[in-house]
């Protein structure tokens, strides 16, 4: 039995080593797809998570970022007490991936129909795709210090504002916080 067995696995050794080896190709890419669909349902949630991470960093949030920036300010030599106001030109928006397509009716006139591009995840649900995210722009600033009396303090204070806000120094203002805030 196990001299049959042994002239059975010859047989088939001699029938597809040839075809084994013809079609490698086919067989490497075959092989590669059970991969792929063999790790596809860790990788997907993965992918999910990495994305509910990423649309939560790049989120504006103006509160935080005032609060962050007066911490900043505070630390300056002579500087104090802060309190800042910043105020948005526009707020930040995403951009999503549309689809369009192009039709052309009897007369020769010409329709375009759009809609966004949706990403499904399975079970987390649908979302747009995004293309990119816009960083809200500033009008202009308002900076409330115990030592803007010092010019050094207000120039150094008026140059911190501006390089971080991305707006000239004309759109900052500095003033002496009153002892009573």
């Amino acid at each position: 039995m196990k001299e049959q067995w042994k002239e059975w696995l010859r047989a088939a050794q001699r029938k597809i080593v040839p075809l084994a080896v013809k079609y490698r190709a086919v067989l490497i890419v075959l092989l590669a797809g059970v991969l792929l669909l063999a790790s596809g349902g860790r990788g997907a949630q993965q992918t999910a998570a990495s994305t509910d991470v990423t649309e939560e960093k790049t989120a504006f949030d103006l509160a935080a970022f005032e609060q962050t920036l007066c911490d900043k300010l505070a630390a300056v030599d002579g500087v104090g007490r802060v309190e800042l106001m910043l105020s948005l030109e526009q707020s930040g928006e995403a951009v999503y991936a549309v689809n369009t397509r192009q039709t052309t009716g009897m007369d020769s006139s010409q329709s375009y129909e759009s809609d966004l591009t949706i990403l499904s995840d399975g079970s987390y649900g649908e979302k747009p795709v995004t293309v990119k995210n816009l960083l809200p722009t500033f009008r202009g600033a308002v900076v409330l210090c115990d030592g803007a009396d010092n010019a050094q303090v207000r120039l150094a204070v008026t140059q911190a504002v501006s390089t971080v806000c991305g707006i000239g120094t004309d759109k900052v203002t500095v003033l002496k916080m009153s002892d009573a805030s």
